[in-house]
């Protein structure tokens, strides 16, 4: 059992490591063709980042607040 482990673990962390990568990159992706956002400028940033980047945009566009959206966005485009 133990030896069966051993095979299946650099498989599963790889596996793992994959899928984190591709959540990071669908968010840059949604805020690039969402919000027409420097893709250069975006990669900077690392995925926690842009989790709260999206977040703060969502919540200023449910607030119904351009201005406030606008400058948040501004140094990203």
């Amino acid at each position: 059992m133990s030896i069966l482990l051993l095979l299946l673990a650099p498989g599963l962390i790889g596996l793992y490591w994959l899928i984190r990568l591709q959540i990071c990159l669908s968010r840059a992706r949604y805020l690039i063709d969402a919000y027409g956002l420097n893709r250069k400028k975006l990669q900077k940033l690392k995925c926690k980042e842009l989790r709260v980047l999206r977040e703060s945009i969502e919540t200023l566009k449910n607030s119904n607040n351009p201005s406030g959206l606008e400058v948040l966005i501004q140094p990203y485009r």
